[in-house]
This record gives structure tokens, sequence and C-alpha cells, in this order.
């Protein structure tokens, strides 16, 4: 991490003026008078109610992956039946996901993995349409059907470790594209049917080889408890081909440690026997949620100790808020950040950036990101790499890239047959090359000139940005320690690492109050504490129907004289823009990834006048207020006065 300018001059010039006045006045004792701190009326107050979400109003994922076992000892043991056609290991897996869909809540999808010698997913999912497989999981019943009925196939030898391998790719593809939030409230079922022992890796004795065939089930287990899922269990039925004998024996043995391995059952079926899964428990347990943290955050001031030191030069009044009355800034104290991409404006006016834009160079950084990190510069626009065009091929020289995604190659934009895809304009081509380089220009959808970065989370910080700080692009809270991402950024504390026990000024105040609380983590700023800290009331009004409802009061926010834009309402003209996120998680899982919904404000100051808007300086919030984090837009969800 770098930082840009020198240090701070004010010591140095303030002992060199005493120096100074000790040689040329006469030995009389001066008295330093105090300096008294100008007094503003730039608090703001936020207060309301909110209830947790009812859980019936909740999504309990329910994920069940069915491996099968198709060697060619199916033959035998599960037959095709002589009317239907139909084995009994198709009979049973097509019974559960039906039963399933007809009776389980959104959010149940079921996966088919069919494996003997090698393993094959059955039910692949292209959820981008970029021709890639991203899920292995599904809710659609020809899929699940077509699926099923390929399980009465059967092919050479028997393998479970190539199965369990394809079962932790199935599963680890599926937790990373799951939102951080649904893990804690997600079902993982694994139902593993065999009619036998597998065949021993070469070099392998029985016992070496059964031994990795269970830490195999160990490590889905470990894989589900890395993500935090809530539940998990690998369940197993053997079929009997009725011989007996110590065969059957140590198969019905090596099932049975294999489920309890996975917390699931053991089931045997017996020759004649119909499989089912009867003994597995697919319900999923509805769950009260209670309330984290609420947390709060004005978009317009910063607190930043380097930033503080990075500038040397008399600092313009508006620019920060003088609460000691010094006329300088010092730690803790508030910077004017008019664009809320972290960066002071009196920085952004010395190192020539865009106090009105947060990415001045339109690269996918914002813009105190890279003056942060070496070998980024926010005024070069190529060396994020946040967006790598595409080449540009016009064959008809219209002067408009030609289609770019034609997977089918019909010759036709794969945007203008799927609906789910956008033309970037009317003609149908989805690349446009406005600036003539023989490259894809970035995505503009809502034409405002700048490229469109994607946030998949809508936490405030891109997917790119995302990278550079090792967050989820998937979540709110990367480290589930009821920070949100975007503050704990914006704080300089670890947003991938829960650190907020932790004093890194070594000040008294641990890193989470210091963040919620909107003072500086870096430094101690325990002398002006009082006057800039936001101050939290919450208290519990009631629970009833599965619901837990507060109110809550956060005071002392300061608002700031964010300058005049002649170009746009907002950033600027004196509007601050207040966050308000409200995390809850399951009552008796604390710990786990919360579920945040987000209030936005907006606030007015002007130091003309000492003016707020609104007057009193006092918002109260309601349930409807508050926007699921994932669909939240500043742009439309906004309280303006």
């Amino acid at each position: 991490m770098k930082r840009r300018g020198l240090r701070n001059a004010t010591s140095a010039m303030s002992w060199g003026a005493c120096f100074l006045m000790a040689a040329s006045c006469t030995n009389v004792d001066l008295e330093l008078l105090p300096v008294e701190p100008s007094t503003r009326d730039d608090k703001a107050l936020v207060e309301g109610s909110l209830c947790t979400t009812p859980p019936e109003g909740r999504v309990f994922p329910l994920r069940v992956l069915f491996v099968v076992d198709s060697s060619d000892s199916m033959r035998v043991t599960d037959p095709p039946d002589p009317v239907s056609g139909e084995t009994g290991r198709e009979r049973a897996v097509r019974n559960a996901w039906q039963d399933l869909l007809g009776d389980t809540p959104d959010g149940a999808r079921f996966g088919i993995l069919r494996f003997s010698s090698d393993a094959q997913a059955l039910t692949p999912v292209d959820q981008n349409n970029d021709g890639l497989s991203d899920s292995f999981y599904t809710d659609d019943q020809v899929q699940l059907a077509s699926a099923t009925s390929q399980l009465g196939q059967t092919a050479r030898t028997t393998n479970y470790i190539s199965a369990l391998s394809e079962a932790q790719f199935i599963m680890r593809t599926e937790l990373e594209q799951a939102d951080l939030d649904s893990l804690p409230l997600t079902k993982y079922v694994v139902i593993f049917v065999s009619d036998g022992l597998p065949d021993p890796d070469s070099g392998q004795t029985r016992e070496t080889s059964n031994d990795a065939i269970v830490d195999g089930v160990l490590g889905l287990k470990e894989l589900a408890e890395s993500f935090r899922v809530r539940t998990f269990e690998f369940h197993t039925a053997f079929i009997s081909a009725g011989l007996g004998g110590s065969v059957e024996q140590d198969a019905e043995n090596l099932l049975d440690r294999m489920a309890r391995a996975g917390d699931g059952k053991f089931r045997s079926f017996p020759s004649g026997e119909s499989l089912n899964f009867l003994f597995v428990d697919f319900t999923q347990l509805r769950r009260i949620f209670t309330l984290k943290s609420i947390a709060v955050v004005n978009q317009q001031s910063i607190v930043d100790q380097d930033q503080i030191e990075a500038l040397t030069d008399a600092i313009a009044p508006l620019t920060f808020v003088d609460i000691d009355g010094n006329e300088a800034p010092n730690c803790g104290e508030l910077w004017v950040d008019t664009d809320g991409d972290g960066l002071a404006d009196a920085l952004e006016e010395v190192i020539q950036t865009d106090i009105f834009i947060p990415d001045t160079d339109d690269d996918g950084l914002q813009d105190r990101i890279e003056w942060r990190l070496e070998g980024l510069d926010p005024l070069v626009g190529t060396d994020a790499q946040c967006f790598i065009p595409d080449p540009c091929i016009d064959a008809d020289n219209d002067g408009a890239c030609d289609c770019i995604i034609d997977l089918d190659f019909d010759g036709v934009c794969d945007c203008v047959t799927n609906p789910e895809l956008i033309c970037l304009d009317d003609a149908g081509h989805d690349c446009l090359d406005g600036d003539a380089d023989g490259a894809c220009d970035c995505p503009d959808l809502n034409g405002d000139g700048r490229c469109d970065y994607g946030d998949r989370d809508a936490d405030g910080l891109n997917n790119c940005e995302e990278v550079f700080f090792g967050t989820a692009q998937n979540g709110t809270d990367t480290d589930a320690d009821g920070l949100p991402d975007f503050l704990e950024v914006r704080a300089e504390v670890n947003p991938g690492v829960a650190d907020d026990m932790l004093d890194l000024d070594l000040d008294g105040m641990l890193n989470g109050p210091e963040v919620l609380a909107g003072t500086d983590p870096s430094c101690d700023d325990a002398p002006i504490r009082s006057q800039v800290a936001y101050r939290y009331q919450t208290e519990t009004r009631e629970l009833a129907n599965g619901q837990t409802c507060y109110d809550f009061q956060v005071s002392n926010i300061t608002l700031v004289p964010s300058p005049e834009n002649p170009d746009a309402t907002f950033p600027g003209n004196g509007w601050n823009r207040i966050l308000v996120y409200a995390g809850e998680v399951a009552f008796d899982d604390p710990d786990s990834f919360p579920s945040y919904r987000v209030a936005c404000i907006m606030m007015g100051y002007s130091a003309d006048g000492d003016l707020r808007n609104p007057p009193s300086g006092r918002i109260r919030l309601t349930e409807e207020d508050f926007i699921p984090a994932g669909e939240f837009d500043a742009s439309r969800h906004c309280i303006w006065p």
C-alpha cells in the first residue's frame, strides 16, 4: 500500500515560529489561550422501526444430489421392470424429486450423477448463457426426467472415488455461486446408491481404498462446513442381489461407514424390495431471525489519517470539519468526500481527480483504491484491466461490431433470440465500437457515457473492486462480522477477515465499534470521539408471529457541505447520502452470514447560514424503506426531503 504526498509540516512550522518569537521578544511569560471550536448545526438523527423477516417470507434452499451406481452388475441387482421398462433406481429418484417439487417451498433443486468406471453429471445448467455449465442442480422437470431415464444405462466397473470427486465438484460449483446469506439457511443432501463394493485402485488394498472413500465423504462434509452451510447429510442405500456372504456384508459395512462419516443414514434393500428414499428427511427447519446489527454511513464524509499526512499545503476551511478549531485537519476529523469514493475533495484537487466522479478514469476502480495501490493511477484508464474488450468484426461495414455472442452459429446474435441477453443497439449488435479502435466498447446500457461495471451483490463495491479487496461478489458481509464490506473498505479495516475485535490504533476502542461509529480505526481520535461518533440505540419492541420488531435511533451523524455541482443535483450541492444497513441472522446461529436490507436518506447541509434540509435534521424510517441489499439501487430507492 502506498501513500502519496509529503509529511505534514505543520509541527515544524509551528516550532520555527516559536523559535523566532523567543529570539526577538523580552523574557515575559506567555500563556497560550485555547481556541474555541466553532459550533455548527450540522448533526442528523435517523430513527425508525423495523421487523425481521418472517420465516414464511424466506427461502430455505434445499439441494439434493443423487449419486447412482450404473455398473454392469446393476443389470442383475436392479433389472428393468418387464412392463414399464424402468429400473428401481430410476423409479426411486423420479418419485423423490416429483414429490419434493410438489410439496417443498421454492428453493428445492436436484442434481443427478451417474457413475461406473467414471462419473457423469446428468443435470448441467448454464445460468448465464455463456455456453458453460455453472450449476448442476435444477428444478426443471423435463431435464430431471431426461436425466433420470439415463440412470438405467450401465457400463463397466465401479469407481466410488471418481463419483465422490465429481460430487465434490458439483457441490463446490453450487456453493461458489450461492449468495452468502443463503448458505446458513441451506440444506445439502447427498444420496449414494450402489449394489456392491467398488473396484480398488491399482496398488491399493481393500482397506486403504475404503479409507480413501471415507475421506472423500469427509471432504464433502468439510466443504459444506467451510461455506457455513446449515445442514449437510450424506445418505447411502445398498441394493442387495440376495447372495449374502462376506462380499455383500463388506459392501454394507462400507456404505454404513460412509453414511456415518457424512452424518447421514444407511439403508439396505434386500433382493425383491423396492428401492426408496423414505429414510431420508428432506424437510427444512423454519427459523426465527434476529437483528445482528444496524450500521450507518454518510458517504460524503471520510476519515483517513494517511490523507491528512499527504496534504501539506493550507487546507480550505469547507473541505473538512474543524472539530478542535485549530484550522488544520487532525486525527479523526471528517473530510468532505463529495463523490463518495473515499478520497477527500482536498486531496482530489491536488492529484487532479474529479470530485464529482468516483472513478475518474472510468477503469472500474474508484479513485481512492488507485491512489492507494502501487502500480495504479486514478488518471490512467488502462491499468486496472477491469474491462478487457472483445475484438470487433464489422464485415458489413455498418460502423458497428457484428454479433459477438452466437453460440449456435446460426448467424443471428443470441441477444436477439434470447430475452435474457441485452443487445446494445436496435440493429441487433451485441457490441459497439464508437471510437473505431477495432475493439468492442465497454457496455453503457444507461447511456451516461461511462462504462457499466457489474456489481453482482449490489453492495457498493463492483465485481472488479471485490477482486482487489478479496471480498465476495455474492454477499454484503464477506467475513460475517456484522459490518458490511462497503463500510469496512471505507474504514480501511480488513473486510475479508473478522478483525472487529482488534484495536488497530490502540486507542481503547475496537475496530468494530469504530466502523459503526464512523470514527477512524487507524489513529487515536479519543479526544474528539464524543463529537464525531455515531450514537446507536436499539430496543426490542415485540416478538410475534415469528418476527422480532425493533425501534432504533442513530444520532450525532455529521453532515458536510459538499460543493456546488452545476451539472447534476447529486453529488454535490450540499447533499449527503446516508445509508442504513440492517443485518439479520437466525437466532440460533448468530455467527452466520447476515442478510442485509438497506435504507437510503438524502439530507442537505449548507455552511452558508448553517442550514440543514430537512431543518430538523431528523428522518424517520419505516419497514417499507428498507430494500434487500441485492436489489438496492440508490438512484431509485433513496428518500429525499
